[in-house]
């Protein structure tokens, strides 16, 4: 996608959050999916900075009100170690990434394509520290 594209959706989900939290509130399961969406279009603009405030905001929201083994939290988790990555934030990514892939086992299974991913992930990391 190119840039203007990227700035649109970032505006038209920005939008969509501020109905949603006026309307459902903040801490709604679709407010929190938009917030995710916004991050990660920021880490899409390579806005790594951003996309960590953001996301480390959301996972502490999203671990309280729907819990560790979440699927949305699982999937938050999983952005923010590819933006810490992006940002050569190794130790802190490959701590994160060691985290997300025990409880990916345990929640959705060894053989689950999003575990796969995860140790995938987790190895090209360890390569590199």
């Amino acid at each position: 996608l190119d840039q203007k594209k990227f700035d649109d959706a970032l505006a038209t989900f920005t939008n969509v959050r501020t109905i949603q939290q006026r309307v459902l509130g903040a801490e709604h399961v679709n407010t929190l999916t938009t917030t995710l969406s916004i991050a990660s279009t920021l880490g899409e603009q390579s806005k790594f900075e951003e996309a960590e405030v953001l996301l480390r905001e959301l996972l502490g929201v999203q671990k309280r009100v729907l819990g560790a083994e979440h699927i949305n939290t699982l999937t938050a988790s999983f952005t923010l170690c590819g933006v810490l990555d992006a940002q050569r934030k190794y130790g802190e990514a490959e701590t994160r990434w060691r985290e997300l892939l025990a409880v990916s086992r345990r929640v959705l299974g060894a053989a689950n394509p999003d575990t796969i991913a995860t140790s995938r992930l987790l190895a090209s990391i360890s390569s590199r520290t």
